[in-house]
């Protein structure tokens, strides 16, 4: 099966970056200790510049829906995006989310 990798691109704003680039904060263990890969990544230019993109690599639709399931069970992970959600100046602004599928070479 493809692996599947879900990516969420954020733009922080002004004095918030150091934040969102992998720091520690809540969730921030449940992929790895549940055998996903994850990486945070930073762009430098083109596309969105000065953006941070999280990516979680699963090794298929299977993986993505536990995942899924264990972040919507997960009460750090709930209260950290109703924090979030409700922040008169949220710490960044959600620029993309997507799910990608790994295409075979031939």
């Amino acid at each position: 099966m493809a692996a599947i990798a879900s990516v969420a691109v954020w733009r922080p704003r002004t004095g918030s970056a150091a934040g969102l680039h992998g720091g520690g904060g809540a969730g921030e263990e449940d992929p790895r200790a549940a055998g996903w890969e994850s990486a945070v990544w930073s762009s430098q230019f083109g596309g969105e510049p000065q953006s941070v993109g999280y990516v979680i690599e699963t090794a298929g639709l299977e993986g993505l829906r536990r995942f899924g399931s264990k972040l919507a069970a997960d009460p750090e992970w709930l209260a950290l995006v109703a924090e979030w959600a409700s922040a008169r100046e949220p710490a960044a602004d959600l620029l993309r989310n997507q799910v990608s599928v790994e295409l075979p070479v031939a």
